[in-house]
């Protein structure tokens, strides 16, 4: 692709519209407030507990890619 960025024609996003990418790192309940945002679709896992018993969460991000306006669905 030309400029090495990602496609988001329908055809691409359609395919990738489950792809998650995990955020590196676990967090804290209350740290995942400063994590989330309305800009995208979020996953968050258990993902065990610290040696003091706080739990950690992993958590996965989404893009909502924005639509094109050259696809047209038919109905």
């Amino acid at each position: 692709m030309p400029g090495g960025g990602a496609c988001l024609c329908c055809e691409c996003a359609e395919a990738q519209a489950n792809d998650y990418v995990r955020l590196p790192g676990l967090f804290r309940r209350w740290e995942i407030q400063h994590v989330v945002d309305t800009d995208a679709d979020f996953n968050i896992e258990a993902a065990g507990s610290t040696e003091d018993g706080t739990e950690l969460f992993s958590v996965y991000r989404r893009e909502r890619h924005a639509p094109t306006t050259h696809c047209q669905k038919e109905e």
